[in-house]
């Protein structure tokens, strides 16, 4: 893995510094997101939601 960690690093034109902050802030974020996906997917089942549907919906909502 560190291998291609370098790898990815020369290729971006990145430090690995950059590339482990942004790989762990991401990580954090899916973190922090998992409750909120795990909800969501029992008010879909719930209300019998296809993802399209899901979709709509967040779509609308953005609008």
């Amino acid at each position: 893995m560190e291998k291609e960690v370098q790898l990815v690093a020369k290729q971006e034109h990145r430090t690995i510094s950059e590339l482990l902050r942004e790989a762990f802030s991401q990580y954090l974020a899916n973190r922090d997101l998992g409750p909120v996906r795990k909800d969501g997917r029992k008010v879909a089942k719930r209300l019998r939601l296809q993802p399209d549907d899901v979709a709509k919906i967040v779509r609308s909502g953005r609008k």
